[in-house]
């Protein structure tokens, strides 16, 4: 019994010492999930995550709203995650240092013949929840015992999210009305994710959704229609697109292109329609993308050219 209680105690407090006592939580990404990462590792460059990339080891963080947290805990069961290739040994719950709860679910994952230590962590806030993944090969757990891995996600804390002008006053352009769309997010600091979808509502799907966002490059003028054309068939969440019409127009007293297509939405397959405007400047570009259901997509088209027209570089 002492040798056990002794193994116990001596865990715990390698738990505990295995972070700085004075360490801050860092929030990658400017995100609402924080974390005091390990020795050796840093932020990941436009991403909620951090990386060691010489032990080829990544610590991924994904939010979620509160009220849809119970129901992604029940999908993350040891059979479904099996046909993922990720094997559970063990599955447990956990308290944070912060005072809240979390599942722990730890094993790994065979990626052809590598074997990735896995550690899978969901975790709720009072404001935020949200989804934290570690891996890295066997071959790098002296480098990141279970001990130092544990006490990093049990260092986890979540702040209130941004308000919708913090958001905005991130990007490096203005929008001057937002015609009725609210921000689901900032990606990577210079595009803009938009809804018109209700606030309750925790998918955009079935709503017109609005991406602005900005690029450095000098496109030629005699590029810029190949270009339009290869960017309009990456949309996300649309599938088996077709461009209808377009050309060159002017925006903001600026060279542009616009092309406006129809296509399926990636979920449902239901019809979508897409406008698509790439505004050029002399060091970088904007390209702004509309997205609405096909029968609603005439009615939209007005509020997406509005938004268009109301962004300017910083």
């Amino acid at each position: 019994m002492r040798r056990l209680l002794s193994a116990f105690v001596t865990a715990s407090l390698l738990s505990l010492a295995a972070l700085p006592a004075s360490a801050q939580a860092v929030f990658p990404n400017q995100g609402s999930i924080g974390l005091t990462p390990p020795p050796g590792m840093t932020e990941i460059a436009n991403v909620a995550g951090f990386e060691d990339r010489v032990a080829k080891a990544s610590m991924l963080l994904v939010e979620m709203p509160p009220a849809v947290f119970e129901s992604v805990v029940t999908t993350f069961a040891s059979d479904a995650l099996q046909k993922q290739g990720v094997t559970i040994e063990q599955r447990r719950d956990i308290d944070l240092a912060s005072g809240g709860k979390a599942v722990l679910l730890t094993g790994y994952q065979s990626v052809g013949t590598v074997a990735l230590k896995k550690w899978i962590m969901l975790a709720s806030g009072k404001d935020m929840a949200g989804i934290v993944t570690v891996q890295f090969p066997e071959t790098a757990s002296a480098t990141y015992p279970d001990a130092v891995i544990e006490a990093t996600l049990r260092s986890v804390v979540f702040r209130a999210p941004p308000t919708q002008d913090e958001m905005l006053a991130r990007l490096p352009f203005t929008i001057a009305n937002l015609e009725g769309y609210r921000v689901l997010k900032v990606l990577g600091g210079s595009a803009v994710l938009m809804t018109k979808a209700p606030v309750e509502t925790t998918e955009g799907e079935g709503h017109p959704f609005f991406i602005a966002g900005v690029a450095m490059g000098d496109i030629r003028e005699d590029d810029r229609e190949s270009i339009a054309k290869r960017a309009i068939a990456t949309v996300p969440g649309v599938k088996n697109l077709q461009i209808e019409r377009g050309g060159p127009l002017r925006i903001g007293g600026q060279a542009g292109f616009e092309l406006i297509g129809k296509g399926e939405d990636g979920r449902t397959g239901k019809p979508v329609k897409v406008a698509q405007w790439m505004r050029f400047g002399r060091t970088s570009y904007l390209r702004m993308i509309g997205v609405a259901p096909a029968d609603s997509f005439d009615a939209d088209f007005d509020g997406m050219r509005g938004l268009r027209d109301g962004i300017e570089l910083r």
